[in-house]
């Protein structure tokens, strides 16, 4: 699969917030009905549940991450905000990541989707090679077993694949043109500055002169625009004004007719009528936003008639590590293996 579980947490993580308005909390059920859970269970999403081992694996990770960024030791009380420390909000992180990504792997059911035979059996090499890199401090601080890896695992690979499914379900088809990026030059004159004659006039000789080959348009536009730019690209889609518009409809080395927009008047030349690279790149992220549009809908719908909890009470008790050997940063990085070793196959 494209997908890696860490963009795709980034990604969806944020929708969280903005679908729900806060995040997971038994205290504000916003996003579904509470539910309870066992002091061993850090939250329940539908039938799906989140054991404290499990989200313990996540937690070193992100902490050994920040470990490793700051040379190896932290202090987590440090103020990252005027009410918030580093541990709480890595603590924080970690919430919104995990739950994102077992609420996917439970949708994963209503949608039949499941793991074949071959990536169960990767899945559970994987996280025997993930734990077996464990110091036997990573694994008393985290009291997890291989078994709990392997769930870990399950559960993120299920969540890619409902990822990559809704985003083959958007569809989003986009031609060229309509994402298709140019390149111009323009001349932007206002009448608070000039009289509308003296406008006209003045545009109507630059289109002469230009046309004639007897100047560029460049050095006309620097003598004349007001603007302190007279040179950009532009998005067909995020076109929004008159001459931005206009603009589409014009050949390489051709002048638009003067262009009235309110108060201001304009010429635009038309420098590159196609620029393929940034075409390309700008439909990448039409179609990526798409799909987001797309996920974000599905997401939330599913949040709406489920239940959920999450364990607050056992996340208060829950502190950082500052053991020096509990550093361990490699749990997505053995995770990201999964695909690559089955696409060898």
């Amino acid at each position: 699969m494209k997908k890696k579980i860490v963009a795709l947490g980034l990604v969806v993580a944020l929708s969280v917030s903005s679908l729900t308005g806060c995040s997971f909390n038994s205290k504000t059920p916003v996003i579904g009905k509470i539910v309870g859970l066992g002091s061993s269970e850090m939250f329940k999403i539908d039938k799906e549940v989140c054991s404290k081992q499990e989200y313990m694996l996540v937690l070193m990770d992100t902490a050994g991450t920040y470990k490793a960024d700051f040379g190896g030791k932290v202090d987590w009380n440090a103020k990252v905000s005027d009410n918030q420390t580093l541990q709480s909000y890595v603590m924080q992180k970690v919430k919104e990541d995990i739950t994102v990504q077992y609420t996917l792997a439970s949708m994963a059911k209503e949608r039949n989707i499941s793991l074949s035979t071959d990536e169960s059996s990767m899945i559970k090499t994987k996280a025997a090679e993930y734990y077996k890199s464990l110091t036997s401090q990573e694994k008393e601080y985290t009291g997890a077993s291989q078994e709990n890896v392997e769930s870990l695992y399950k559960n993120y690979y299920l969540a890619d694949k409902v990822y990559d499914a809704l985003a083959a379900e958007a569809d989003a088809k986009i031609s060229d043109e309509e994402a298709r990026v140019m390149k111009i030059q323009y001349i932007r004159m206002n009448t608070d500055n000039t009289k509308e004659d003296k406008i006209k006039s003045t545009l109507k000789t630059v289109t002469d002169l230009v046309k004639g080959g007897y100047q560029t348009f460049a050095r006309e536009a620097k003598q004349y625009s007001e603007d302190n730019v007279f040179e950009k690209t532009l998005k067909k889609n995020e076109a929004t004004k008159t001459y931005e518009k206009s603009a589409f409809n014009l050949s390489n080395s051709e002048i638009s007719s003067i262009i009235q927009d309110g108060k201001d008047y304009y010429l635009v030349y038309c420098v590159n009528s196609y620029l393929k690279t940034e075409t390309e790149k700008n439909k990448e992220e039409i179609i990526k936003n798409a799909q987001q549009t797309y996920f974000n809908h599905k997401y939330s719908k599913y949040l709406k008639d489920i239940d959920v909890d999450f364990n607050d009470d056992q996340a208060k008790k829950i502190k950082l590590s500052t053991d020096e050997n509990v550093k361990a940063v490699n749990l997505m990085t053995v995770y990201n293996t999964i695909s690559k070793e089955l696409n060898k196959k």
